[in-house]
């Protein structure tokens, strides 16, 4: 097994780990302070859902169309220019007095990018690490990233209040311009990884390709559909402040139950990949899975602060099962579709966070946040059961294109 050590001993993973940590805290205080600034002045959960909701959406387009960018260019290049287009495009929104629509369509535009920068950035990362190492430099991106989440949410609500949105966004503008800047002089550039598999080219080239990979080969289907669990389970994230004021707490409560399921994430992926072998973590998929959505039916009963704080810790740190399921469809891809195969996952994800993050803002008009978030706990438990059950009949053992699964 590969140790942490090993993998921050190599530079170039060292400076991609540092960009993708500060941009990752910037791009989360923007996005909480955002959201929270809707939801401060008209008081609608509605409103403040479409918000949240459009920074996961375009990844629909993004994902399945611009990641491929990243196959077909030089991965570095895509990634600095993505974080300078990001940088300008934050800038413009910090601008005062913007209608609600613009800054809705800047955030569209800010998302779209995030598709060929993940895309580059994971297919460089399979090359800079190899084998166990690939998979524990993706558990500590994990962290890091989950860590500046956690960071940026905490700390959206104080920044809104005491320094304005705008403080906020140009904080976050300035994060992707120090990881443009440490990509820049610590990625070595690589030659273009070429069209993708059966020579094809060309946006809908690149996504037919990937596509006919992911219908021949049963094994990537099944840990593609891994990504509805988490989908489903951001109705930690989604309902955490109409929650806490429901249950009687303040604003400030919420912010520290988002932070703690961030800080549960990192314990699991440290604790999986550090103590974990290889082949088991494969075989926790579903049981992860399930577990990861199972304690938010008990929000139904509002338990108290205390358990709910163990509630999202415990959702935080069994979604570390997100990491094998990453790493197991990149190395179970073709080099030369790696960037494309990291954007379609990662675009499944991020439509199913946006739809259920709208979807849950609007049952909350209606329906308790309670109730709502002990619903999607339930809907959590059966999809993943399910989905763990196909990936026990699919069997652990590597084969075919997927040779490399989870090592």
């Amino acid at each position: 097994m590969a140790t942490f050590r090993e993998v921050f001993a190599n530079a170039e993973f060292r400076a991609i780990f540092c960009g993708f940590g500060l941009s990752t805290a910037g791009d989360f205080l923007a996005r909480g302070s955002v959201t929270i600034g809707v939801y401060a002045s008209s008081q609608s959960t509605g409103l403040m859902a479409i918000t949240y909701a459009l920074t996961f959406l375009p990844d629909l387009v993004g994902g399945a169309l611009l990641a491929g960018l990243a196959d077909r260019f030089s991965r570095k290049t895509v990634m600095i220019a993505a974080d300078l287009l990001r940088a300008a495009l934050v800038a413009v929104m910090a601008t005062s007095g913007l209608p609600l629509a613009v800054l809705w369509l800047l955030f569209i535009a800010v998302r779209l990018l995030d598709s060929p920068f993940r895309g580059a950035q994971t297919a460089t990362l399979s090359l800079v690490l190899t084998g166990d190492r690939y998979v524990v430099g993706t558990s500590a991106n994990t962290m890091v990233a989950n860590l500046a989440v956690g960071v940026g949410f905490a700390g959206a609500g104080a920044v809104a209040q005491q320094l304005g949105m705008s403080t906020a966004l140009y904080i976050n503008a300035g994060t992707f311009v120090c990881s443009a800047l440490l990509i820049w002089r610590g990625v070595r550039p690589r030659p273009v990884a070429g069209p993708s598999a059966g020579g094809t080219s060309g946006w809908w080239g690149s996504l037919a390709a990937s596509s006919q990979l992911i219908r021949a080969d049963r094994r990537l289907r099944v840990l593609m559909w891994f990504a509805v669990v988490p989908g489903i389970c951001m109705v930690a994230t989604s309902l955490a402040a109409p929650y806490t004021i429901e249950s009687g707490h303040g604003e400030a409560a919420a912010g520290a139950l988002m932070g703690v399921g961030s800080v549960g994430m990192v314990a699991g992926v440290w604790a999986v990949a550090r103590w974990v072998r290889p082949e088991t973590r494969m075989k926790l998929l579903g049981v992860l899975a399930v577990a990861s959505a199972a304690p938010f039916i008990l929000c139904a009963w509002h338990p108290g602060l205390v358990a709910d704080t163990l509630i999202w810790f415990v959702n935080g740190a069994a979604t570390c099962f997100w990491v094998p399921v990453t790493t197991g469809v990149v190395t179970g891809s073709p080099e030369s579709m790696r960037g494309q195969m990291s954007g379609l996952i990662f675009a499944l994800l991020r439509v199913v966070q946006g739809v259920a993050v709208l979807v849950y803002g609007l049952l909350a008009e209606v329906f308790s946040p309670s109730s709502v978030i002990a619903a999607a706990g339930l809907l959590g438990v059966v999809v993943s059961g399910l989905i763990g059950l196909a990936w026990r009949r699919v069997g652990e053992r590597p084969r075919s294109a997927t040779a490399n699964v989870g090592q």
